[in-house]
Order: structure tokens, then C-alpha cells, then sequence
């Protein structure tokens, strides 16, 4: 069972309200995914976001001109962020997320999770806009990631 105290630990949701958070933990349900399966695909319809209980996990891309997926961000710090395309329409993940070790996490399913924010406006702006802090760093990684690459590939 997943407590308001676990959610608490997390980025996302410290320092919340013992009643947002105790209503984030009635939604949240724990999954597993074993070492070398992938959590979700790129290009796949998303209808969870995940927190990172423990485990490691690869983000990953794949540009169409590389054989190799590229890795936007290895995760393995409890309460991070994975598929937060799960409640951001259009509902198709932009990455792949590829467990590299036995990982747990905490899954929330989308439209509740939004439903949640909707009803309490306040509560949503702050965790919404730690979302966004999540999707601007991976965004600048990935940039840097592209820069190297092409820096790389013009030599």
C-alpha cells in the first residue's frame, strides 16, 4: 500500500498537503518491470505516468538517421519522473523507457491524475509546474545530446 509518506519523499510531491497527498496515493498502484523489458515504447499510446521507487531506468529516443536508440536520461533516484506524456495530450509516449535493472514503480493512471489536478487548481500549478521543470531539463539534455552528436558525426 502505498502511503501519503512515500509520495512525500518524492520531488513531485514534497511538501504537498497530507490530503493531496493521501488523494495522489489512492490513485497511485505499484508496478514492477524486470531488467531488460521495456516499461513503455515511443510512438505508444500513454495513459500512465510512473514514479521511480527503485531500480534504474533509460529514457531513450530513436532518431530515424541513428541505428542505436539515444538515451535522454538514466533515472535510478526514488520518486523521478517517467511518462509524463501519460496525462499530456495528445497521449503518445515521446520516448522509450528501457529497465536496466528489476525496477518498482509507482503508476498513476492519467486522466484520474488530471481529474485531481482539474478539481483542485492550486495543487495543480505546483505539481504542473514540476512537471514542466522534469520536461525542460530532459529537454536541454536532449539538445546537448543532438549538439555532441552532430559535433561528432562532422569530424
Amino acid at each position: 500500500m502505498i502511503t501519503a509518506q512515500d509520495l512525500a519523499q518524492s520531488p513531485l510531491f514534497a511538501g504537498l498537503p497530507a490530503e493531496a497527498l493521501n488523494q495522489f496515493a489512492a490513485l497511485a498502484q505499484e508496478v514492477t518491470c524486470p531488467a531488460g523489458q521495456m516499461l513503455f515504447r515511443e510512438g505508444n499510446e500513454a495513459s500512465r505516468l510512473y514514479l521511480l521507487r527503485a531500480g534504474k531506468i533509460n529514457v531513450q529516443v530513436q532518431p530515424t538517421a541513428l541505428t542505436e536508440p539515444l538515451t535522454i536520461v538514466s533515472l535510478s533516484t526514488f520518486g523521478q519522473l517517467v511518462g509524463w506524456s501519460g496525462f499530456m495530450p495528445p497521449n503518445y509516449y515521446t520516448a522509450s523507457a528501457l529497465c536496466l535493472e528489476d525496477s518498482s514503480l509507482l503508476a498513476f493512471e492519467g486522466q484520474a491524475f488530471n481529474r485531481l489536478l482539474e478539481d483542485n487548481p492550486a495543487l495543480g500549478l505546483i505539481v504542473m509546474r514540476r512537471i514542466a521543470q522534469v520536461i525542460s531539463q530532459r529537454l536541454r539534455t536532449i539538445q546537448g545530446s543532438v549538439i555532441k552528436l552532430l559535433y561528432h558525426q562532422d569530424q
